[in-house]
């Protein structure tokens, strides 16, 4: 008894080691971090319930097909690509956080409270869906204005020299706070979904995302903004699009981006869509399997930190990417009767690998960022990002169009075109992971 005392003695104190060297709340600038890190955390747990896997279930719902489900998928990405507007509009203020923190509001407004409440209106099916298609469109063109301000304004509460380790952090934490709520509210969901009244269930989980809104509000209030070094003169469109290809190490950076982006979003929803629609699978089994998540963070998420110090962010990406890939394949072969063994151990493959890939990309719009005008760069960069996973999402809608009713036989397993178009994802994935190794080595 005196034993297990001591050791959970030893790990209190290790825990609060980690945070006071991470944050440093007893300083104004870690007090600010403190609270940078719970608006994400806030702002990661309301994407979870109100996205992924209950967005499609909620859609599917409202009779949405594959095509509409590709459409909603790439007017996101249109949106966002917007981001180059940015500084635009936020680089005539010397303050910004008040703007920044109405138009978050407005997205929340948008995502949370206009499509819960078409998702309740007695109109016209089609209708419907063209209306939620806008106001995501909107969403996201809001979010494409007020994203690399939030950015900017963020990252000066976290000096180069703590990110790996904030970053790190943030990832554990992040991953066993939105997992373990999620979790929660998935059994939730099948529960309303067994009694037939599954979009009931959908529906609350929203109001409980729209009271996580006011709580982040509040903490984005808390958060220091710092000054902004900026041009004399004003920005223009044409500065916004050239000036990024007079920074050569920075458009290598959104280059290596780019090379993520598009492959990674070539899937887009239609594999959750096969698991719900074609093995209906239940809300609990897939977010249980994406619990397994929380330990292996625990627990590669420090190697993977370690490999990026002892080498590059980029080489540590383009190595996790090569090892990502091969969780595709195994989930090719996922049907109702190897559901239960292919696809847990194709996910925690996913799992160990995708720290690699997380922690870089949580740093990646500041690697190789110049001094001035970062607005403006960070807006190009995410609305580069933007584009290439907008080309994703448009290429694999259209491989699923060309493919509709088509089906391959692999190892005496029938699959179709939503599992199929993994194989093609990982062999771009492949080719990607090749050429930000050669890139990565441009000095």
């Amino acid at each position: 008894m005196l034993k297990l005392k001591a050791i959970l003695h030893v790990v209190k104190y290790r825990i609060r080691s980690i945070i006071d060297t991470t944050f440093e709340p007893k300083s104004e600038i870690g007090a600010s971090r403190v609270n940078v890190a719970a608006s994400n955390y806030t702002t990661g747990i309301i994407n979870g319930i109100i996205g992924g896997n209950f967005l499609t279930g909620l859609m599917l719902l409202l009779c949405a097909d594959d095509m509409v489900m590709g459409t909603i998928t790439m007017i996101g990405f249109i949106g966002n690509t917007l981001q180059i507007l940015s500084p635009v509009i936020l680089e005539r203020f010397g303050s910004r956080k008040k703007i920044l923190i109405i138009g978050k509001g407005i997205s929340y407004l948008l995502n949370i409270v206009v499509i819960s409440s078409l998702s309740l209106a007695d109109i016209n099916y089609q209708f419907r869906l063209n209306l939620i298609i806008i106001v995501i469109l909107l969403g996201s063109v809001n979010n494409a204005i007020i994203s690399p301000g939030l950015s900017v304004w963020h990252i000066k509460s976290i000096p180069d020299n703590n990110r790996v380790q904030y970053f790190s952090f943030f990832s554990i934490t992040n991953g066993i706070l939105q997992y373990v709520i999620v979790l929660g509210f998935s059994g939730l969901v099948d529960t309303f979904k067994e009694n037939g009244n599954e979009i009931k269930g959908l529906l609350l989980l929203r109001i409980f995302a729209l009271l996580l809104a006011t709580l982040d509000i509040y903490f984005l209030t808390k958060i220091k903004e710092y000054p902004n070094k900026r041009n004399r003169t004003s920005i223009s469109l044409k500065q916004i699009l050239i000036n990024p290809f007079k920074q050569k190490k920075y458009l290598i950076t959104v280059f290596i981006v780019c090379l993520w982006s598009f492959p990674a979003n070539i899937p887009g929803p239609y594999f959750t869509i096969y698991m719900l629609k074609s093995l209906e699978v239940k809300y609990s089994y897939l977010n249980l399997i994406n619990m397994l998540n929380i330990p292996l963070l625990i627990l590669f998420t420090p190697l993977w930190s370690r490999r990026i110090r002892k080498t590059t962010w980029f080489k540590a990406l383009y190595f996790s990417m090569g090892l990502y890939l091969l969780h595709y394949l195994g989930l090719t072969m996922v049907a109702k009767e190897t559901l239960y063994y292919i696809y847990p151990l194709s996910m925690i493959f996913a799992f160990i690998c995708a720290p690699g890939i997380n922690i870089v990309f949580a740093n990646a719009p500041y690697i190789n960022l110049p001094e001035s005008d970062q607005t403006n760069y960070v807006g190009f960069y995410a609305a580069m990002s933007n584009l290439a996973a907008f080309a994703g999402a448009f290429v694999g809608k259209k491989f699923i169009e060309l493919t509709e009713g088509k089906f391959i036989r692999i190892l005496n397993i029938e699959i179709q075109n939503k599992q199929y178009i993994l194989i093609f994802t990982a062999i771009l994935m492949a080719l990607s992971a090749y050429l930000i190794k050669r890139l990565q080595r441009i000095k």
